[in-house]
């Protein structure tokens, strides 16, 4: 027989959720038939459900000789030195500048490098009790920018809800154009966004041109013109693929560097796209270091 008490790291997840995680080499159909055949108990009584929320304290039995817990170790360091910079830091959340060029897994890892290094005991914990690091909002390999990492379940489990709800969290974004738009560029731009796979590449229509269109939505305000380029403030409302590239150059007025979406200068793995401000409205936040 196998036992373990639910942590309050584990709390709040169904219970195949959690076995699954736990017994990596155990094969999906194996773990099922235990609940079939009444194998796997919590506190004491028979689980009827695979999608039972599981509650800190109880404890969880498994009557199978042959299942064997995944051992969970630190991920490896890398040694290939990624840079970013750290923004903001307390024991909930962490906020990275990424660089351009460099893809979101990549920052992952090296995130995950830095607090294993600065607390290897609570990094241990947290792997130990299932939690994976990874941020809750992606940014392009070519654009520069602030990203939030949670750095606890429970912080994950919140922004996750919060990252969705623009009147909670806003992110805002600096883009360098290198023209001028066809047409005077609306405060708010609203539509639909259908990926073009032969060009690989997503492209901006008023209305849905294809089943698969997402709808769009962002407020753009001029911050600086001049006569070869301008600056301009882009508010997400929300968070498609390639939303403010595609966009912009729907109105003639591409990033700088952005050669995907119509721009003629060649930069090396840069466009010259910033998200520069994220504001967490009514958000209670204690900063400790």
């Amino acid at each position: 027989m196998i036992s373990f008490t639910v942590s309050k790291e584990l709390a709040d997840q169904t219970i195949i959720s959690c076995l699954k995680k736990r017994f990596k080499t155990t094969s999906l159909s194996l773990i099922y038939k235990l609940f079939r055949n009444k194998k796997i108990k919590i506190n004491g009584e028979n689980v009827r459900y695979y999608h039972h929320r599981l509650k800190g304290g109880e404890k969880i039995e498994i009557y199978d000789n042959y299942l064997q817990l995944s051992n969970q170790t630190i991920y490896p360091l890398s040694n290939t030195k990624i840079y970013f910079e750290i923004i903001y830091e307390d024991k909930n959340i962490l906020i990275a500048l990424k660089e351009h060029g460099i893809t979101m897994p990549s920052l992952d890892n090296a995130v995950r490098n830095y607090l294993a290094k600065k607390n290897p005991t609570e990094y241990q914990r947290q792997v130990e009790n299932y939690f994976v690091l990874t941020a809750v909002h992606r940014l392009d390999k070519l654009t520069k920018g602030l990203v939030i990492y949670p750095k606890n379940p429970l912080a994950k489990k919140i922004l996750y809800k919060l990252i969705g709800d623009k009147s909670k969290i806003t992110k805002k974004y600096l883009a360098h154009c290198e023209k001028s738009p066809k047409n005077s560029l609306p405060n708010y731009i609203s539509g639909y966004l259908s990926k073009n796979s032969q060009e690989q590449k997503m492209e901006f229509s008023w209305q849905p041109t294809k089943p698969q269109a997402k709808f769009c939505a962002l407020e753009v305000k001029k911050i600086k013109k001049e006569s070869n380029y301008q600056i301009l403030e882009v508010t997400l409302h929300t968070g498609r693929k390639h939303q403010i590239r595609s966009i912009l150059s729907y109105f003639n007025c591409p990033i700088i560097g952005d050669q995907k979406y119509g721009s003629k200068i060649i930069i090396q793995n840069k466009i010259y796209l910033l998200a520069y401000k994220i504001i967490f409205v009514d958000l209670q936040v204690r900063k400790t270091r």
